[in-house]
């Protein structure tokens, strides 16, 4: 390279990631190193050669990727990096205008950056390490934070352990002793129960109960508890859902090894969350409710500047969610009266598989009992439309497309959701198919069990090894594909501010979702995440190990993509949406969307060829 141009090209370097992260001798050395090739408009250009493999770097101009048959792989345009790919993908280039290359050899990049690596893994050949790489900061620390800690670690191991024919007195003389507010109550192998001071106060003083009986007499019996390599977020998640504050946790052996309270966590790591779940769980009025919408936001927004990953998040967004439906549920059954009849309130679609954004809207289901009336369905629309409009008000949105408990359609006996799920799963056409993929998760939330249980077995007998709901899945999944065409505004949606946007959902996130859900209900899969599912799929043999990291890698760029758009969104005082804006983006940032977007692309046409018809 011309030594005049070599202050120039240094400083392109420095606005492009990840050459950004390296130090001036080391860009040094790259730029010296550097081609500069122009390609003419219109030309095509085959890069496969017995060459060294080489980068290339789009100064200005923009080209097309296309594979031997002609499909479009990719659209790039300035500052764009390509040539990962070159020698497993095959493809061609055509220039649509005028460019201006930089071609820097591989091999000596790699070894120049080697011992920068975040910057190496940024560069590596495959996709799915790009990906990783792009969140890869934000992981590290995470394994870290509270949520990634085996429960052991943060186990107060000070707590009080008695058996079951101890007295009521010694019990509270040892707690007494020890300053410890809850006693964990064992038999001769195993934890059976659990008092604490409560429990001494409202069942013991209150009530005048003697004293001299046995503990296990005013235990809370079959406590929750946690094994000791579980992560602390299952801990958090049973204080949440079962509304209790400690949580015990056992060794291999199943013996008391400590103790999990909110008091240590929020000591340790000031959760939000869990001071959250309780004020929720105290409200007394919707009104009271409403107020704390806020306050899910300042959760949100910690979690996200905490780096925490995007399945952690979702699921602990899950929990907040569940607690304000609950609570309403409680409200609703004091201001309408107890309900005439038992019932099931299930969560279906995002909230049911635990994968919950800010923008999350409603998806939901009454479950009645057979032996409902007209008069206790007449009782149970007021009760489903008081819980939705409640859920309005504390910032779940209804869903546009009515797929709410307070739509007649989805509030029904068991005997009809049983029909429903048939139909659906015997003629999965269009209509059909939309219902059946909103209610293909669901997820109990309160009331009931038995009757969600029995639709659940329904449900899964419809669809699990179903070949033709198969089938119209995938021909569902592939009748809207990424755009590989991304760049300059194309394929981008104008959101009426006159700036281009891209629907991370609807290209990207709801995709890597059905690719899971059809791999799942293949082989019988009950689960619902869509990582357990890729996690399930690759343990029964469906995906092999690099399909298994293309794909999780993939679903967790997307998904965090969203959630830092969304919190850019409360920041700046913007609607939160699922509207990205590729434009705002870095070289890279681009990048890794493009790779996500090949990746999807690549498994649409895989289960086109496996499952379609």
């Amino acid at each position: 390279m011309d030594s005049t141009l070599l202050p120039n090209v240094v400083s392109f370097f420095k606005t492009i990631e990840p050459f950004h992260l390296l130090p001036d001798h080391v860009l040094d050395a790259i730029a010296t190193n550097t081609d500069i090739v122009y390609w003419g408009k219109g030309e095509s250009i085959s890069l496969v050669m017995p060459e060294e493999k080489n980068l290339y770097i789009i100064r200005s101009g923009v080209i097309e990727q296309r594979f031997p048959n002609g499909e479009l792989r990719a659209r790039l345009g300035d500052n764009d990096v390509f040539g990962f790919n070159l020698e497993q993908d095959k493809y061609k280039v055509k220039t649509i205008e005028n460019c201006l290359i930089y071609k820097i050899n591989y091999s000596f990049l790699l070894q120049e950056a080697s011992n920068f690596e975040n910057v190496v893994n940024q560069l590596a050949i495959r996709a799915s390490q790009r990906l990783t790489s792009g969140i890869n900061a934000q992981y590290s620390q995470a394994e870290k934070s509270l949520f990634f800690k085996r429960s052991q670690d943060l186990a107060n191991h000070n707590v009080v352990v008695v058996h079951t024919n101890q007295s009521i007195q010694q019990v509270a003389q040892i707690m007494s002793k020890k300053g410890c507010t809850c006693a964990l109550v064992t038999n001769d192998t195993a934890l059976v129960g659990v008092v604490t001071e409560t429990d001494m106060t409202s069942r013991v003083v209150a009530e005048a109960f003697n004293i001299y009986r046995p503990v296990e007499d005013i235990m809370n019996a079959h406590p929750q508890s946690v094994d000791q390599d579980e992560p602390v977020i299952s801990a958090l998640n049973l204080m949440m859902k079962h509304n209790i504050r400690n949580i015990p946790v056992l060794d291999k052996n199943k013996q008391v090894l400590g103790l999990i309270s909110p008091q240590e966590l929020v000591q340790r790591h000031g959760i939000q969350a869990v001071f959250l779940i309780e004020k929720i769980s105290k409200c007394k009025s919707l009104e009271s409710l409403s107020l704390l919408v806020k306050e899910r936001q300042s959760v949100f927004e910690a979690m996200i500047e905490s780096h925490l990953p995007a399945n952690v998040i979702g699921q602990v967004l899950m929990m907040i969610y569940d607690a304000f439906t609950c609570r309403l549920i409680k409200l609703a059954e004091r201001n309408l009266g107890l309900p005439p009849c038992n019932y099931a309130w299930l969560a279906a679609g995002s909230h049911a598989r635990g994968e919950i954004h800010l923008g999350s809207d409603q998806d939901n289901a009454l479950v009645l009992d057979d032996s409902a009336t007209e008069s206790d369905r007449i009782y149970f629309r007021h009760f489903a439309m008081y819980i939705c409009k409640g859920l309005a008000e504390c910032g779940y949105p209804l869903c546009n497309g009515r797929f709410m408990a307070a739509t007649p359609k989805w509030n029904q006996p068991l005997f009809i959701w049983k029909q429903l799920y048939r139909k659906w799963a015997n003629n999965p056409e269009y209509n059909m198919l939309l219902n059946l993929n909103v209610f293909l998760e669901v997820r109990f939330i309160s009331g009931d069990r038995s009757l969600f249980d029995e639709l659940n077995s329904e449900r899964e007998r419809c669809t699990k090894n179903n070949p033709h709901l198969i089938a119209a899945l995938v021909r569902n999944l592939i009748s809207h594909r990424p755009p590989l065409g991304i760049f300059n505004n194309l394929v981008l949606e104008n959101n009426g501010h006159n700036e281009k946007s891209l629907n991370i959902k609807k290209s990207a996130i709801g995709l890597v979702v059905d690719i899971a859900r059809i791999y799942a209900l293949h082989k019988g899969g009950g689960m619902l995440s869509t990582e357990e599912r890729f996690d399930f799929a690759y343990d029964t043999g469906l995906i092999n190990s690099t399909s298994h990291q293309d794909l999780i890698g993939t679903y967790r760029y997307v998904t965090q993509l969203r959630y830092s758009h969304q919190l850019q969104c409360l920041q700046g005082g913007k609607p939160v949406t699922n509207a990205i804006f590729p434009e705002h983006f870095g070289s890279f940032e681009r990048q890794h969307l493009k790779d996500a977007f090949r990746i999807i692309r690549g498994y649409q046409d895989t289960l086109k060829m496996k499952f379609g018809s």
